[in-house]
């Protein structure tokens, strides 16, 4: 089934729609307003993008659809169901089919931050992944100076495992907290 899955996404990227969130492909005009939020201050502390990958919105769009390319990572832009605004991007990041894990990932424009879209999209991507990817396992990883990603994870269902190293320097601590959920766990 995994290889039909596959196929079917490289040929039809999914949409996934939650009540208020719409996921789907990321596209070049997406790009400029991602570039803007993954270079602020406040997201670029939590996240581990190359700072090369982010310098041009061509640049990241390039990232992006190599990604797409070889299904590695899947990553869907969040937008906003009301106003068609781009607001971030979640992903199931280093998928291994033969294994049947991924890893969550997520960044919001910080004016988007503390109302719950993080925990919608979050929560829309793991039921894919369980789904349709027919995924055991999510990871997910948090700084461990960021109590809100961390609320975002437990209310997704996802119980800490323990610290991991980051394998590269993050500020004064080089470990992230590692959190995960099986295949049949997905909190209400």
């Amino acid at each position: 089934m995994a290889i039909h899955v596959k196929m079917e996404i490289s040929q039809t990227f999914p949409v996934l729609e939650s009540p208020r969130l719409i996921l789907r492909q990321i596209t070049l005009e997406d790009c400029k307003d991602l570039q803007h939020y993954m270079t602020d201050p406040l997201v670029k502390s939590h996240t581990s993008f190359e700072p090369q990958t982010m310098l041009f919105p061509a640049r990241l769009f390039r990232y992006f659809t190599e990604c797409y390319e070889t299904l590695r990572d899947l990553h869907f832009a969040i937008e906003l169901k009301q106003t068609s605004q781009v607001i971030g991007v979640c992903s199931l990041q280093y998928w291994d089919r033969v294994k049947g894990k991924a890893r969550l990932g997520y960044l919001l424009s910080p004016p988007c931050w503390r109302q719950g879209y993080a925990t919608e999209a979050a929560r829309a991507l793991i039921q894919f992944g369980f789904e349709s990817l027919e995924l055991g396992r999510i990871e997910a990883r948090c700084s461990r100076d960021n109590p809100a990603s961390e609320r975002v994870l437990q209310k997704c269902g996802m119980a800490y495992v323990k610290a991991v190293p980051t394998g590269f320097r993050m500020r004064d601590d080089d470990t992230l907290k590692l959190y995960a959920i099986r295949r049949g766990e997905i909190a209400d």
